[in-house]
């Protein structure tokens, strides 16, 4: 299974959105966490998990669209709308 099975492939799916973003919210705290402590750096999951989203949303909306979402995205980033305390 990866990002291109059909959706119809997965079994027991959620029924709405919110109930498909809280599924995949503790599978992906899970990724993260196993990931981590088997000793993959917290810089390197995340790499990989931006990589993955962006494969995603390129897959779906196209170069333009994803390109566009991750200009605003930068921009967020730069005014501060995500930050991290030092040394987490």
């Amino acid at each position: 299974m990866n990002a291109y099975t059909p959706a119809q492939a997965f079994a027991a799916a959620p029924v709405n959105d919110e109930a498909q973003r809280a599924r995949l919210f503790d599978q992906f705290n899970a990724y993260w966490v196993n990931a981590a402590s088997e000793g993959v750096p917290y810089d390197t999951i995340g790499t990989m998990s931006v990589m993955a989203s962006i494969y995603g949303i390129l897959a779906k909306y196209g170069k333009t669209t994803t390109a566009e979402y991750l200009e605003i995205l930068a921009e967020s980033v730069r005014s501060g709308e995500f930050s991290v305390t030092q040394g987490a």
